[in-house]
């Protein structure tokens, strides 16, 4: 199976899973690969540990060593700083797609790990200034490359902290075509977990994000809470083209692992497809989508077709009601109004904010 990247659920999943090597060391470091960094440590009670870090794509404990014939000059510049240094911490920077190792050995250091976008490692002293990268880079508001100032990458929303009224917020002024696609990309889930959200919370996943209600946002928020809760202690589920760190819905599971790392060690670098396979998978979405609309359009009908033939069967009846509420609000208030019809049995509501009523047919 190929995946590209991991998503910031399941990075903090797997930072959740690795928290045994803190207290541990550096032993080695390894630079087999342009992109690929291994880190040789020994754990506090579980000894030797190989952790493969690949540059803007995952990283998780292997079992597979591999070493260059001759090491990097960044593989040596780690090697003369952090080698034998004792892994004071390590966690994920908010919900971003970024991993610290906080490092102690003369002095304090952060190996700061991002697997966004074209992804870097990055070797700062205890005043976040660079003293090595993969690769330097320019950014619009950052720059990576020795003696700069690491500035972490801009993080406006967190799924991990995120509020009932702030999800709220963000669905309102959401132009995205539907609830799925907003809490992949505005809430940062990633678009497997926007939709596993939606699913698990019972909320049509196409639905238009302006269109979800307090009591949806509610139990979104709360599913998220449940996602955290979930990965907290997670294992791997292997499905066809998916790796989770805890069981999808309408998904086949094809084997189950005792953890999570060792799933993501089971996948493949994703090789880079041709524009057919992209545009037939592009193509095939788009038309599982249109005949989802399509079936929702069609259970609209229906229920509004069987609206229409009620409607009509009590028309007399409905056509007498409206009558007599034009004749009443020419003497009377909407309150008194309210109160004569309140006599009616079949009258179920009304409201009197909105001048509705609600007749049981």
């Amino acid at each position: 199976m190929a995946k590209k990247s991991i998503s910031s659920l399941e990075l903090a999943a797997l930072v959740n899973e690795l928290q045994f090597l803190v207290n541990g060391k550096v032993s080695q470091i390894y630079h087999p690969e342009s992109k690929v960094l291994l880190l040789q440590l020994h754990a506090p009670g579980r000894g030797k540990q190989l952790l493969k870090i690949i540059s803007g794509k995952w990283l998780c404990l292997t079992q597979q060593k591999e070493s260059a014939l001759k090491p990097s000059g960044f593989c040596m510049q780690l090697r003369k700083y952090i080698d034998n240094a004792i892994i004071k911490n390590l966690y994920q920077q908010g919900s971003e797609r970024v991993v610290i190792f906080e490092l102690e050995k003369m002095e304090r250091y952060f190996l700061i790990i991002e697997l966004f976008s074209k992804g870097n490692i990055i070797l700062t002293d205890a005043k976040n200034v660079i003293i090595t990268a993969l690769e330097n880079q320019e950014w619009k508001d950052r720059t990576i490359k020795p003696k700069e100032k690491y500035v972490f990458p801009p993080l406006e929303i967190n799924w991990k902290e995120l509020s009932v009224k702030k999800l709220q917020e963000i669905l309102k002024k959401s132009e995205k075509r539907n609830l799925a696609t907003s809490l992949a990309t505005e809430v940062g889930l990633g678009g497997l977990y926007a939709e596993e959200a939606c699913r698990q919370a019972g909320i049509d996943l196409h639905k238009l994000p302006v269109e979800v209600t307090p009591k949806e946002a509610e139990l979104l928020v709360k599913t998220m809470k449940n996602f955290q809760m979930a990965i907290a202690t997670p294992k791997g589920y292997i499905y066809e083209e998916e790796v989770a760190p805890f069981p999808l819905l309408e998904k086949k599971l094809l084997k189950e692992t005792e953890t999570y790392n060792e799933a993501i060690d089971s996948l493949k670098l994703s090789e880079k497809p041709s524009p057919y396979q992209n545009k037939i998978k592009t193509l095939q979405r788009t038309i599982a989508e249109q005949e989802e609309a399509i079936k929702n359009q069609e259970e609209k009908i229906v229920i509004g077709s069987q609206k229409g033939e009620l409607i009509y069967e009590r028309y007399t009846a409905l056509q007498k009601l409206k009558e007599i509420v034009e004749e009443l609000k020419k003497s009377k208030s909407w309150a008194e109004i309210a109160k004569e019809l309140k006599k009616e049995k079949k009258i179920s509501k009304i409201n009197l904010e909105k001048k509705i009523i609600t007749v049981d047919l």
